[in-house]
């Protein structure tokens, strides 16, 4: 089975009301629910998506809250039902990417160096990762243009 390394940027959306990209994330994990691919992903995922649920909670920059806690909470327990296969990267080469790639944090490095590792095509939602890794490392994919 095809192994896909997958950050909190492209299944969030699937669990967030109004959030772009909702149709690629919703097909992403149903990809992995029907046994097509593998999502995989460092520990740290399950915190950011947390965070993610948290924020939609809250609510942040002058938006309203999205999802009542009993709703965060409902997400919470889909996203755990998934069983995304957690692996933990090789620190010292997501050091290596991160400063190569001059990223804003190693924790998205993580990702990178995972999916490094496993020789597995990387999918974020995330802009800002994707210009700064597009030209360099040609197996990360924007959830919108990923192809199993």
């Amino acid at each position: 089975m095809k192994r896909v390394v997958a950050d909190a940027s492209a299944l969030l959306p699937a669990w967030l009301p109004e959030e772009d990209h909702q149709a690629h994330a919703d097909r992403l994990i149903q990809l992995h629910a029907d046994g097509e691919l593998e999502l995989c992903a460092p520990p740290l995922l399950a915190h950011e998506i947390v965070n993610g649920l948290y924020l939609a909670v809250k609510g942040r920059a002058g938006r309203p809250p999205r999802l009542t806690l009993d709703g965060a909470k409902e997400r919470w327990q889909l996203f755990q039902d998934l069983q995304i296969t957690k692996i933990e990267p090789r620190g010292a080469r997501a050091l290596e990417l991160a400063s190569k790639c001059q990223l804003a944090s190693a924790y998205d490095a993580a990702y990178l160096a995972l999916a490094e590792q496993l020789e597995a095509p990387f999918v974020t939602a995330d802009n800002r990762l994707l210009r700064a890794v597009e030209s360099r490392l040609k197996w990360v994919k924007a959830l919108w243009a990923f192809k199993p």
